[in-house]
């Protein structure tokens, strides 16, 4: 049984991270085109995408056609496997009027999905850190240039942490014509007007370039990465997996236990969150943020960033005061620890569990704002790092 565990875990890190690979610098026995097509558009047409269990890459369209190819190279597989890999695809596109919409899924015959298993797997590493007496250990601010590195090596950082659960040495694939291995490529080019609708479940999507397009998007156990993305009719529901963009210029975002949010620079966007890991390189203009229960790290502050409201209830907020700027923050609420400078306030209700007034730092006057809403909470304000161990 563990043997049979081990080669299903290997099964699995192969077919998440087969999509990433660089091409052999020689030719691939088979080459399969499972989907390719183009689709014109106009400032009507609608793009509605359905992927699940699958990997693809979006890139913005070199004229006002959408483009979609999809892929499956093998090398030195036997003709009964790459059937049985072929057989569970199914995938669809067609065009009515306006309406343009694609469809991929990998049927998949394992009871749990990749995204699913990674995570079981995580969790159970994380664990035995913990069960060895793991010390949580201060957090220093960082730079935005930081927070975007972050983002960039993201998918490598994650390999790293999935492969070290399974104690499997790290190394860069290095393709030989008498191994067996398989590439799949799934190119979706897309024109800016186009309004887009995705319905994404156990995908990995990677959009290459900005994206600026109006977008809907229903994102479950995912994984999403973007360069920029912002479109002030933005309508983004995410539900468990990761998001990861350099830049958030507008829009509405919910998320829900989301395992990280990574976001390098934000500005007027409303997120509503809840039960998520939420880090923020940079605070820009006018944000709202609303939650319940999850772990917020925000790094730096634009040095006009306007107003940054929160509206929180048994979260953990964890802000890095700004820098070189003129600001005034207030905290609203009752049942919230404040830590600060290694003081130590707690603030808790009155009979009635009436909101009130607790901290007020800077003057009114000043144009830059941050409005803290909150009950039942934490509170940690540092300025180069903040300490985890006043409430451990």
């Amino acid at each position: 049984m563990k043997t049979l565990f081990k080669i299903t875990a290997l099964m699995l890190i192969t077919s998440i991270y087969g999509f990433a690979q660089t091409s052999p610098d020689f030719e691939m026995d088979e080459k399969h085109i499972i989907y390719k097509e183009n689709f014109t558009t106009n400032a009507n047409t609608i793009l509605v995408l359905n992927l699940k269990n699958t990997a693809a890459q979006v890139l913005e369209s070199p004229d006002n056609k959408v483009y979609i190819e999809y892929t499956k190279e093998f090398n030195n597989t036997r003709k009964k496997r790459v059937q049985q890999q072929l057989k569970h695809l199914i995938v669809s596109g067609k065009k009515e009027g306006d309406k343009i919409t694609y469809s991929a899924k990998t049927r998949n015959d394992i009871r749990f999905s990749v995204f699913e298993f990674d995570e079981l797997m995580l969790e159970r590493a994380e664990k035995k850190e913990l069960l060895k007496g793991f010390k949580v250990q201060p957090i220093a601010r960082k730079s935005l240039d930081s927070v975007l590195q972050d983002i960039k090596l993201s998918d490598f950082i994650y390999r790293e942490k999935v492969l070290g659960a399974f104690k499997i040495k790290s190394r860069s694939p290095r393709y030989k014509k008498n191994m067996q291995f398989t590439i799949t490529k799934m190119i979706i080019k897309i024109p800016k007007n186009v309004l887009v609708r995705a319905t994404l479940e156990n995908a990995n999507i990677v959009f290459i370039d900005d994206f600026s397009n109006r977008a809907t998007m229903n994102v479950r156990n995912s994984k999403l990465k973007f360069k920029s993305v912002g479109h002030p009719l933005n309508i983004f529901d995410v539900d468990n997996g990761y998001f990861r963009t350099k830049e958030v210029t507008s829009g509405t975002y919910s998320f829900a236990n989301v395992k990280h949010v990574t976001i390098g620079q934000l500005s007027n966007t409303l997120i509503n969150s809840e039960f998520t890991k939420v880090e923020i390189g940079e605070i820009g203009k006018n944000n709202k943020i609303v939650d319940f229960n999850s772990k917020y790290f925000i790094h730096n502050f634009h040095k006009d960033f306007g107003r940054l409201s929160l509206e929180t209830d048994y979260t953990e907020l964890n802000i890095f005061s700004p820098e070189n700027i003129e600001y005034y923050l207030e905290t609203y609420g009752y049942n919230t620890v404040h830590y600060k400078n290694g003081i130590t306030t707690k603030i808790k209700s009155s009979g009635k569990s009436e909101p009130s007034k607790m901290m007020v730092i800077g003057k009114e006057s000043y144009p830059n704002k941050i409005k803290i809403n909150t009950t039942h909470g934490i509170i940690r304000f540092g300025e180069k790092t903040i300490d985890f161990g006043e409430d451990n």
